[in-house]
C-alpha cells in the first residue's frame, strides 16, 4: 500500500514543522464513529428494554418475541460484506451517513407498526441500515488511525456500544415508564439524524483532504502504512485467506453471547428475576458499565503487548481472557440464588465478553488495511448470524423448557469453542493489502 499523500509546505517553513504539535483531528473523527455506534446501540437496545410491555400489550410469548428480536439481524446481514466493499472504494464517509440516516427514519416509525409482521419488517429495514456501521467505521479508522493506535481506537469506538447500554437502558427504561413506549422511538430516531448533518459537515475520507489536519499529523497516521506487503488487493484474495474465516467464524461465538446480552438480558431480569421495569433499568445498566471500562482497558493492554510478543500473540491473548471469563461468570449469573448475585455474575460476564472486541476489530486492519472495510464486513456477517439465532433459540428454548438456564447454556459452550479457534486458528499476520 502506498504512503499516505502529504500536503506540500513551504521549505522555509521546515524548522518550524519540527516543533509543531500534530493537529487531533483524528481523534474527533473516531469521537464522530463512537457517537453513531452510541446512537447505534441506542436503536437496537430501545426494543429489548420496552420486551415485557409490548409483549403484554399485545399478548406476545417468549418464541414469538424472539422472532422479532431476530428481524433486525435479518436486514443486518444482507449488507454486511456489500457495505465493507463499498467503502474501502468510495470512502467510509458517505457509506455511515446514508445509513444512519437510513436506520434512525425506521427507528421513529417502530411505533407505528402495530402487528407481528408489520413490526418484524420495520426492524429489518432498521437492521439493513445499521448493516453499514461497523464496515464503514473500519474503513474510516484504516484511513485516520496510526498503526500504533488502532487497537485503542476501535476498543473506544466498540465500547461505544456498551457506553450507550449502560445509558440508554435507564434512560430508555424511564422514558417509557414516564410517557410510554412510543416516545423512546421518536427520541433515538431524531438524534440520528441529527449527527447525520453534523457528520457530513465534518469527516473526510482522507486525512489530507481535511483542511483542518497538518503536515506533522499527516506523517503521525502514515507512520508504518507504507511498509507492506506485496499482495493481491482483491477480493479474492479475501476470501482465500484462512486467517480471514478463523476469525469470522470467532465472531460467530462471541457474537451468539453478545447478542443475546443484547436481546434478552432486560427480558431475563424482569421475567425471570422478577425485576420491576424501572429496577431492570438501574440494575441492567451495569453490565455495560463494566464493558466500557474493560473494553477500552483492553485496547490499550493490547497495543502495549505487541512490541514485546508481537500482533498475533497480542491479540489472542485478551481473546483467551475474554472468552473464558465469559464462560466461567455466566454460569455462575445462571446458577445464581438471587437476582443481585445475577447482576454480578453477569455484569463480570459481559465485561469480559468486551474484552474481545478491541482485538476482532482490530484484526481486519492487521490481515488487510486496505481490504479492512470488507474483511471486517465477512466477520460481522458471521457476527450477525448469531444475532439472527441467538434471540429465536433463547426464546425457543425458554418458551418449550421454561429454563433461561438451558438458554444460557448455549452461549457458555460457544464461548469455551472460541478458545479453541482463537488457539490454532486465528491470526494477526497480513495476508493481503
Amino acid at each position: 500500500m502506498n504512503e499516505l499523500p502529504l500536503k506540500p509546505y513551504p521549505k522555509d517553513a521546515a524548522s518550524k514543522a519540527k516543533e509543531t504539535k500534530p493537529t487531533r483531528v483524528r481523534t474527533n473523527i473516531v469521537i464522530l464513529t463512537f457517537l453513531s455506534i452510541v446512537i447505534a446501540y441506542m436503536d437496537r437496545a430501545n426494543l429489548s428494554v420496552a420486551s415485557v410491555t409490548i409483549m403484554k400489550e399485545h399478548g406476545w410469548n417468549t418464541a414469538q418475541w424472539g422472532s422479532i428480536l431476530s428481524a433486525f439481524f435479518v436486514g443486518y446481514l444482507v449488507l454486511q460484506i456489500p457495505a465493507g466493499w463499498i467503502a474501502d472504494k468510495i470512502g467510509g464517509k458517505r457509506v455511515l451517513a446514508a445509513g444512519v440516516a437510513w436506520w434512525s427514519i425506521f427507528t421513529a416509525a417502530t411505533p407505528f407498526a402495530r402487528g407481528l409482521n408489520s413490526l418484524w419488517i420495520v426492524r429489518a429495514f432498521m437492521g439493513f441500515g445499521e448493516a453499514v456501521t461497523f464496515p464503514a467505521e473500519t474503513a474510516m479508522a484504516s484511513n485516520w488511525v496510526p498503526v500504533k493506535e488502532r487497537a485503542r481506537s476501535q476498543a473506544w469506538n466498540l465500547s461505544g456500544m456498551a457506553l450507550s447500554l449502560a445509558v440508554s437502558v435507564p434512560i430508555s427504561a424511564w422514558i417509557i415508564n414516564t410517557f410510554g413506549w412510543p416516545a423512546v422511538f421518536y427520541f433515538a430516531g431524531l438524534l440520528g439524524l441529527i449527527w447525520t448533518f453534523f457528520w457530513l459537515w465534518y469527516a473526510k475520507d482522507r486525512p489530507a483532504d481535511h483542511p483542518k489536519v497538518n503536515q506533522e499529523e499527516l506523517e503521525l497516521i502514515g507512520a508504518g502504512h507504507g511498509a507492506k506487503k506485496e499482495h493481491s488487493n482483491n477480493m479474492s484474495a479475501v476470501l482465500r485467506s484462512g486467517p480471514v474465516w478463523a476469525l469470522a467464524i470467532n465472531y460467530f461465538f462471541q457474537n451468539y453471547s453478545w447478542y443475546l446480552y443484547l436481546t434478552w438480558l432486560p427480558g431475563y431480569l424482569v421475567m425471570a428475576r422478577h425485576f420491576s421495569i424501572l429496577k431492570m433499568g438501574i440494575y441492567g445498566m451495569m453490565p455495560y458499565l463494566g464493558a466500557f471500562i474493560i473494553t477500552n482497558l483492553a485496547g490499550y493492554i493490547s497495543d502495549r503487548m505487541i512490541p514485546k510478543i508481537g500482533v498475533t500473540r497480542a491479540r489472542k491473548y485478551i481473546m483467551y481472557a475474554a472468552f473464558g471469563g465469559s464462560a466461567l461468570f455466566l454460569y455462575l449469573g445462571a446458577m445464581a440464588a438471587t437476582g443481585g448475585m445475577a447482576v454480578l455474575w453477569i455484569t463480570l460476564a459481559v465485561s469480559f465478553l468486551s474484552m474481545n472486541f478491541s482485538s476482532f476489530w482490530a484484526l481486519p486492519i492487521d490481515l488487510g488495511p486496505k481490504n479492512a472495510g470488507l474483511i471486517s464486513g465477512i466477520m460481522n456477517t458471521f457476527g450477525t448470524i448469531a444475532g439472527i439465532i441467538a434471540p429465536i433459540v433463547t426464546g425457543f428454548i425458554v418458551n418449550a423448557t421454561g429454563s433461561w438456564v438451558y438458554a444460557l447454556s448455549v452461549a457458555i459452550i460457544l464461548s469455551i469453542i472460541g478458545i479453541f479457534v482463537c488457539a490454532f486458528f486465528v491470526s494477526g499476520k497480513q495476508v493481503v493489502d
